[in-house]
């Protein structure tokens, strides 16, 4: 991804520089999680998923104290039980051991989609707003800036905050 995006600026200086020789390159930068984490939107999102987990983790917590009363009660019982009853109380034990770990791994994945909805919701307007501001101040170029391919940059303009104000006056819920 960043050889695309280093190729893709190599060819468009080379396309666009002799236009852009007489014209000042100007060149801003955001960073995309501050917006995705500190705006309107990305602060009642980060709520809702922290309730989620919240409640996933009150869940889980509920499960693995049960496994572990389960397990004490076979380690005091088990000389007490048949060879039969023994293997059948592992099994049982082994299912929801396993059942458990399924619900843990499906907690997680729950959450990560719910971050990839919001994440996909937000962009066109974060774009939108950022595209406004680049063509308010002639910017040429808008980076990322945790992302950014390049190894230098003199510092431009960072409208990571006037992003943010941007997309909460947009009223860009957390849902749609």
């Amino acid at each position: 991804m960043k050889r695309a995006i280093t190729t893709w600026l190599a060819a468009a200086t080379l396309l666009v520089g002799g236009s852009l020789a007489a014209e000042e390159v100007r060149i801003g930068y955001v960073d995309m999680r501050q917006v995705l984490t500190q705006s309107e939107a990305g602060v009642q999102a980060k709520r809702e998923i922290e309730r989620t987990i919240k409640e996933r983790q009150e869940s889980l917590r509920r499960d693995e104290q049960h496994l572990r009363e389960l397990q004490q009660d076979f380690e005091k019982n088990k000389l007490l039980l048949s060879e039969e009853q023994r293997r059948e109380r592992e099994r049982e034990f082994q299912r929801e051991l396993r059942e458990f770990q399924q619900a843990r791994a499906e907690a997680q994945r729950e959450v990560e989609q719910r971050e990839r909805e919001f994440t996909r919701r937000m962009l066109p307007v974060v774009r939108e707003v950022i595209a406004a501001l680049a063509r308010e101040r002639n910017l040429t170029l808008v980076f990322e800036k945790n992302e950014m391919p390049v190894l230098y940059a003199a510092d431009g303009p960072d409208l990571t905050k006037e992003v943010i104000r941007g997309v909460n006056a947009r009223g860009a819920g957390a849902k749609r």
